[in-house]
């Protein structure tokens, strides 16, 4: 027997989300109680993979749910008793504790399960269909469900857990109408990769980025091929704005999401490091090795050799050099078009050029389009060393050539490719803060909630009438409320227009004191900085907007009415280095 006490503080209104346990291994309160595998509240053997029999006694109406099968629950003399038998090894075990309504429902031998909050309960039907179709999907995909049960548990504050056989959600989290239709399925497929085949830490963790590429990006695949190449280019994005030299890493490396560049890493290039392996080895081979990664490894500690090892045996070939770059590298290549000739011979046009590489040098197949305004024509190269060169063939006058077309290759996006965006702040080395009204108190209190939620460090406070021009060129810029100096807007948008006590944007005007905008855009003087606008029309509503903005760190421009988002989007990109204009032929 022991005994010990857990009271990690909790957030209710947590401003950033970088962490998404916010630092709680384990407390226990009257609201809910929550325990983290690595809190230390049981029994744990060394470098085991142990089986457990557990009871949990709480007050009366206070239910447990933790990884396994539920054997009994039953309300006596004041206290509710909730047992539980895990026969599967496991790492490490979770406990949550509310008040908990459960739903059940049955899908073939496995129980899906809600344990809600009665203000919540109104949506469990919703999410148990749900997980009854993603259970279904993913077993005809990879293989049997590994699990008797898989719950979504409501917890008392906000968090995005996946453990064996349940998922841990906040309250808010799922209220939102999406997240039975991305996060959800995401958390299911973690059953197969993560919780069901168990990561080699020692090696990395690859599950993040496999399981982000069979859930979030399947999905929009399944929806249409050109919501995939959006995902896709966005992944490209996120990880040319958010990871620097200086704070990149190999795959390899990549253990868990702290902080946006990690997730640039370990979600997005690694699921990007997925789709390649899927264009290299070929759609059957793909899926195939899959299914055998996870009937030879369930339950078993899987590295990325082992990954490597499946997918060789499968397609028959070494893939060392594919792994040696893609996952034991850092970085990325960058690389564009140069030299372009045209020759016209018996009616075709000759079409030759190079694609340069900068340092270091990756070795990938690389896709080419010509386009000649009739039709569109792709042909494959591949690129090695400094300097590749290709010779294409069209039989109509091309107008336009370019490298990459549908984002395909995991690399550096050229500042030209990639529209400021609200990432490209979070990235900021030094970030000057201009306030247009000082003594507006709530401006200065959103101003603090932002920068918080952004989980910017390097920043400071400027004053209109004292900004010093060198620190002014050399900061990136964030901009609250209208600005005394006009000329700090002139590299908006077109698609914007902003005056004193109104904005327009994408030909709608904005004007009630519940309106919000937020926009990323190029620095007014140096172009290579970007400046940023939070303009509430009335500084009640700062606060509460403020908080949100950090969820939607990919877009560039944001409006806002009564806290709730009402516009989105991406500025146009104008050029690349990846695409070659003709002239007329």
């Amino acid at each position: 027997r022991y005994g010990g006490i857990f009271d990690d503080p909790f957030p209710v209104r947590p401003v950033n989300t970088d962490n998404p346990g916010y630092g709680v291994s384990g407390t226990i309160s009257e609201t809910g109680s929550f325990l983290l595998a690595g809190a230390g509240w049981y029994p744990h053997l060394e470098n085991s993979h142990s089986t457990y029999k557990l009871k949990v006694s709480a007050p009366a109406g206070m239910v447990a749910v933790t990884a396994g099968r539920a054997v009994s629950r039953l309300t006596q003399n004041g206290k509710t008793e909730s047992e539980w038998e895990i026969d599967y090894p496991v790492e490490g075990l979770s406990l949550s504790v509310a008040r908990y309504i459960v739903e059940e429902k049955r899908v073939g031998d496995v129980t899906a399960a809600t344990y809600f909050l009665e203000p919540n309960k109104h949506l469990a039907e919703s999410y148990l269909e749900a997980t009854a179709r993603y259970i279904k999907f993913y077993s005809e995909l990879f293989g049997p469900y590994p699990f008797q049960k898989f719950a979504i548990v409501e917890n008392f504050f906000p968090t995005g857990y996946g453990f064996p056989s349940y998922t841990l959600l906040g309250s808010t989290v799922l209220r939102l109408p999406f997240i039975v239709h991305t996060s959800l399925g995401h958390e299911i497929a973690h059953c197969w990769w993560g919780n069901g085949v168990l990561v080699d830490y020692s090696s990395g963790n690859w599950s993040e980025g496999l399981t982000t590429y069979v859930a979030d990006y399947l999905f929009k695949q399944m929806k249409s091929e050109n919501a995939a190449r959006d995902y896709r280019r966005q992944w490209l994005r996120n990880f040319s704005t958010l990871v620097r030299p200086e704070n990149d890493f190999a795959l390899r490396q990549f253990y868990s999401r702290h902080s946006p560049p990690t997730k640039a890493v370990g979600y997005d290039k690694s699921a990007m490091v997925f789709h390649m392996l899927r264009k290299v080895v070929g759609e059957e081979v793909f899926w195939e090795a899959l299914k055998d990664l996870y009937r030879n490894h369930l339950f078993r500690k899987t590295s990325w050799v082992d990954i490597q090892n499946a997918f060789e045996a499968k397609s028959n070939r070494s893939l060392q050099t594919f792994f040696d770059q893609w996952i034991y590298r850092k970085g990325a290549p960058q690389f564009y078009i140069d030299s372009v000739q045209t020759t016209r011979t018996n009616g075709a046009w000759q079409i030759r050029g190079e694609i340069v590489q900068n340092d270091p040098y990756f070795e990938f197949p690389l896709m080419m389009k010509i386009d000649s305004g009739e039709q569109e024509h792709l042909q494959k190269i591949e690129v090695t060393g400094n300097a590749t060169s290709f010779e294409l063939v069209s039989k109509d006058s091309p107008r336009r050539l370019t490298a990459d077309p549908d984002f395909d290759v995991m690399r550096w996006l050229y500042p030209s490719e990639i529209p400021p965006a609200i990432n490209s702040l979070k990235s900021s080395k030094s970030l000057l803060i201009v306030i247009a009204d000082d003594t507006d108190s709530k401006l200065q209190e959103a101003a603090e909630i932002l920068l918080r939620s952004l989980g910017i460090k390097n920043y400071a406070f400027a004053e209109n009438a004292h900004l010093n021009d060198k620190r002014f060129l050399e900061s990136d810029l964030l901009l609250i409320g209208h600005p005394q100096r006009t000329e700090m807007l002139q590299k908006l948008p077109g698609p914007v227009t902003i005056r004193s006590d109104s904005f327009s944007l994408n030909s709608t005007l904005y004007r009630q004191p519940s309106n919000v905008f937020f926009g990323v855009f190029h620095h007014p003087f140096n172009p290579n900085r970007v400046a940023a606008l939070f303009m509430p029309l009335s500084s009640e509503h700062a606060e509460s907007v403020a908080r949100k903005i950090t969820h939607y760190g990919k877009y560039s421009y944001l409006a806002f009415e009564n806290g709730k988002n009402h516009d989105k989007g991406f500025w146009p990109v104008e050029k690349s280095p990846l695409v070659y204009k003709f002239e007329n032929n």
